[in-house]
């Protein structure tokens, strides 16, 4: 808000929380309609939901519900202390938009408009907010219509589409324009173009083009294995990007995918009692975090993973993340899940190297994306599930033999077992034949 005193014969637009403090003659709250003025609530089950912070490490703890789950012992007693938790949350939603409510009502001195429509940009009509109809039960405002006079949106097909940021200049750009115009004309005017001008610009873009292009990039400390394929495949977009980086478009894809490891590390997890607050009861709240078409595709891969071989077994590790020395770096492999299967449970063309007599160990990578569109494609990924396989193979000592590494496309319910994966000499050959100084 401003500051300073407002001048009269002028109106001021703020927010409810800017008028705090303020006082004016006349003020107006506009839009007192349900799920407006008051609001909604969004805190749905608060901090038990995907990505949000526990309340116990925020700064406002104190003024928060707690949700008492540390001394739990069944799911029936987390179910209740939840319920409770939610409806402590609604509540203070609740006070807290009366707070604002009177905030609203009391900055005015004089006169006090407050309004309301059955009609917006929505498709249904909405009823009177809970602040207007208790201030018509108590006599201070006429009473209120029971409902709206149209069936349909008055409004519907007669919206208006303005320009915003209005025009700053006016009515005066074509005069500032023609302004600067003269300005460049004279400024490239007053530039000196000798004969060899073309020449000096031709050779000072050779020059910075070859710099460029010669520039060595410094290879990262820590590279991930699902960008391994990255470095050997495509080295030059690799140092392309390293030399500039770009910020990435969160795609809806990945925010799906991250949706669905979620959704099968709590899956697993569910039976401690430490991880029961990650998946309880389905209140991982999960619509909170996109809109319906996410949520509707990820109840899709759910059915599909739990029609799968994959939901009745138990793996020894899930979202395991493991540090493997490489030449020099660390590979960074985050591993979605490890099951012990003995041979009897896989047909013999199925388990590849790994077909060992007693335990053997598979690894399996859930990728929500399409499925490789070649075997030269399914060459390039194998380089990630070798990695893992290297990877868990020393962190848990076990012959690279016993291990074997899939991937399961659970939106095509396909397991992709490439034909073999690279070992560890085939790995530091790949890579550094692709990140030699000279690209030999």
């Amino acid at each position: 808000p401003r500051s300073e005193d407002a001048e009269r014969g002028t109106v001021q637009l703020l927010t409810i929380h800017g008028a705090k403090g303020l006082e004016w003659e006349v003020v107006a709250v506009p839009r007192m309609t349900a799920d407006e003025l008051p609001a909604g609530s969004r805190e749905g089950s608060g901090w038990v939901r995907f990505g949000q912070l526990p309340f116990e490490f925020r700064g406002d703890a104190r003024e928060l519900p707690r949700l008492q789950w540390e001394l739990v012992t069944t799911q029936a007693e987390f179910d209740s202390g939840l319920k409770t938790f939610k409806v402590e949350l609604a509540a203070r939603h609740q006070a807290e938009e009366r707070r604002l409510g009177y905030v609203a009502v009391t900055r005015a001195q004089d006169s006090l408009l407050l309004t309301g429509a059955f009609w917006g940009g929505q498709g249904k009509p909405r009823p009177p907010g809970v602040f207007l109809a208790e201030l018509a039960e108590a006599g201070l405002i006429a009473e209120l219509p029971a409902e709206s006079a149209f069936e349909d949106n008055p409004l519907q097909g007669e919206a208006e589409i303005e320009q915003w940021p209005l025009e700053p200049l006016g009515d005066r750009r074509r005069f500032v324009e023609r302004a600067a115009s003269l300005v460049n004309s004279e400024i490239d005017g007053a530039r000196p173009a000798g004969v060899w001008q073309r020449d000096l610009d031709l050779l000072l873009a050779e020059r910075d083009a070859v710099a460029l292009a010669s520039a060595v990039v410094r290879l990262p400390e820590r590279i991930p294995a699902s960008r391994f394929k990255d470095f050997v495949t495509d080295p030059s977009g690799v140092a392309r990007a390293l030399r500039r980086p770009m910020p990435e478009k969160p795609y809806r894809a990945t925010r799906l995918g991250t949706r669905f490891h979620g959704w099968v590390e709590a899956r697993y997890g569910a039976s401690s009692p430490s991880e029961l607050v990650d998946a309880a009861s389905g209140d991982l709240d999960f619509e909170q975090q996109g809109d319906d078409l996410d949520l509707v595709e990820l109840e899709r891969l759910q059915g599909i993973f739990e029609r799968s071989r994959w939901a009745t077994l138990r793996p020894v590790d899930v979202e395991i993340e493991i540090h493997l020395p490489f030449d020099g770096r660390i590979v960074i492999c985050k591993i979605d899940a490890v099951y012990e299967v003995d041979d009897a449970e896989v047909d013999d063309a199925e388990v590849g190297d790994a077909h060992v007599d007693g335990q053997r160990f598979e690894i399996v990578d859930w990728k929500t994306g399409k499925a490789p569109s070649g075997s030269q494609d399914l060459e390039h990924k194998q380089l990630q599930l070798a990695l893992y396989r290297l990877a868990y193979a020393r962190f848990k000592g076990i012959d690279l033999s016993r291990i074997d590494a899939v991937f399961y496309y659970v939106s095509d319910d396909a397991i992709v077992r490439p034909e073999r994966l690279f070992d560890e000499a085939e790995l530091l050959a790949a890579w550094r034949e692709a990140t030699a100084p000279d690209g030999s």
